[in-house]
């Protein structure tokens, strides 16, 4: 049922890790996209509080799982591993949080 939300919220991590931003911004919601460009906003934020993660630590995100008790139709919230280049745990699985937004899934909350 959430596939697609899945394949959304794993190319948000992998256009952050692969420095992507353009791409990355295109997987947020149109108000938070509006917003990307003033600084502390939270897409500024979540991109330099990411981009941080992959490059001093060298992590990658993983998919983990759905929460299926806090998921519906039209919002969904995911867990990704956090790991560390050798692959070990860094902290626990960071939750992802879309919406539907014009029929697509888009990234209203996300966490590095």
């Amino acid at each position: 049922m959430f596939e697609k939300a899945i394949e959304v919220a794993s190319n948000h991590y992998r256009f952050l890790q692969e420095g992507k931003y353009e791409e990355w911004l295109s997987t947020l919601t149109k108000d938070l996209r509006e917003t990307a460009s003033v600084r502390g906003s939270s897409p500024d934020f979540w991109w330099r509080t990411g981009r941080r993660y992959v490059t001093a630590y060298g992590v990658r995100y993983e998919y983990y799982k759905v929460d299926e008790k806090l998921s519906r139709a039209t919002k969904v919230k995911i867990f990704f591993k956090r790991l560390n280049p050798n692959g070990t745990p860094r902290g626990s699985p960071v939750p992802i949080w879309l919406i539907k937004e014009n029929e697509e899934w888009k990234v209203f909350q996300a966490s590095y």
